[in-house]
């Protein structure tokens, strides 16, 4: 029965404490185990268990709220720091890109320019009738004329 009596006027005292002040600070209600909780709630009223249990949820939630708030911001910037290094890398593969092709125009200019020119003295030769252009018959027939 003594035993009774100290239990009840402890919870008395949790009470008038619930009433008037917060059993726990924000910090030490996040900061324990279920079972510590549970222990701290014992002889509590119904209403003052919802409201601490309540608070201990809404904390919680906005600690992980800050958590992904802070991912989430981390995230953007590494996909924006991402995004600028691709951009310069398109910049750098576009630059590539036309200086190649200007080099190819340049190539194709000259290559043109030798196989037109290769037409041209092909054409000269040909008119001239250099002995490399000679038929058999012109070749005798020149050899004749030199002797």
């Amino acid at each position: 029965m003594a035993a009774d009596g100290l239990s009840s006027k402890a919870l008395k005292v949790k009470r008038e404490l619930g009433e008037n002040t917060p059993l726990l600070s924000d910090e030490e209600l996040m900061g324990l185990s279920v079972r510590e909780l549970n222990h701290h709630l014992r002889g509590l009223s119904k209403e003052e268990v919802a409201r601490l249990k309540q608070r201990r949820r809404t904390l919680k939630n906005r600690g992980y709220a800050a958590s992904c708030r802070v991912k989430r911001v981390c995230q953007k910037e590494e996909l924006q720091k991402q995004k600028m290094e691709l951009e310069w890398e398109v910049d750098k593969l576009a630059r590539e890109n036309a200086a190649m092709r200007l080099e190819l125009d340049t190539l194709r200019g000259k290559s043109s320019a030798a196989v037109l020119n290769q037409l041209f003295l092909g054409k000269m030769l040909f008119a001239t009738k250099t002995p490399s252009r000679l038929s058999l018959d012109q070749v005798q027939e020149r050899q004749v004329f030199d002797t």
